[in-house]
């Protein structure tokens, strides 16, 4: 398990300036909450972190290797935001989504074989509770079962930073529960370090340990503790960009 530090980052769309000067340390083991208004950059800061776009200046690191490596090496599991809208017409079972997973990483090589492949997926349908789905396209399930089977599929590589952009998007309210007992459990038995976006704060802030507030630059950066006393009653100081 390695810290992840991001260091000066800053992003433009051309000369749309979306992050500025963004400097944090997530500790191993941290679950971090990503909060922030509409177009503050909370999704390009996590695709950043991912390594699926480079930053206009700065870097991350995930302990002593750059992003680019970390992600080469699977170090990193991503779930985009209604990703699993994305493939309803997918002509796809359970199994062979979260196989896809398979492709990063360490357990990707060559040596590979059906067996050991096997009992990678099924171990994490197993742990995100959605075994029993396995054989069932992915389009024929509710939004909370394909958000499951989204992690699943970003934890088939072993990451150590699973990071999230806003996983209860368009699910209901129990389902929404569910995914955060899951990423809960996730964070606290496996040590998996999480960084989710989410635009339901009050929810988001009480699974997480730490507080990310995004909007353009790093407002805040803390404990939930210190963000609940301190910010979370005064949002209109940054959650309005006006």
């Amino acid at each position: 398990m390695f810290d992840v530090t991001l260091s000066d980052i800053n992003f433009a769309y051309d000369h749309n300036v979306v992050l500025k000067d963004i400097s944090m340390t997530i500790t191993k083991g941290d679950f971090v909450a990503v909060v922030g208004p509409n177009g503050a950059g909370k999704s390009t800061m996590l695709k950043v972190m991912a390594g699926l776009i480079k930053p206009s200046c700065g870097h991350v690191r995930i302990g002593d290797k750059d992003i680019s490596m970390a992600r080469v090496q699977g170090l990193i599991g991503y779930v985009p935001q209604n990703y699993g809208k994305n493939v309803l017409g997918f002509p796809a079972t359970v199994t062979e989504v979260v196989s896809l997973g398979l492709t990063l990483g360490a357990s990707a090589g060559p040596r590979q074989n059906h067996q050991a492949a096997k009992h990678i997926i099924n171990h994490m349908l197993e742990l995100v509770g959605a075994d029993a789905l396995r054989d069932r396209r992915i389009g024929e399930l509710s939004g909370g079962q394909q958000q499951r089977v989204m992690v699943a599929m970003a934890l088939a590589s072993n990451p150590e930073l699973l990071l999230l952009d806003e996983p209860t998007s368009g699910i209901d309210y129990e389902a929404s529960a569910r995914i955060y007992d899951l990423l809960g459990t996730l964070n606290k038995n496996l040590g998996i370090t999480v960084v989710m976006v989410s635009h339901d704060i009050d929810k988001a802030i009480s699974s997480a340990n730490k507080v990310a507030c995004i909007n353009k630059g790093l407002c805040f950066y803390g404990s939930t503790k210190e963000f609940d006393a301190t910010h979370a009653q005064a949002r209109h100081l940054w959650y309005y960009t006006g």
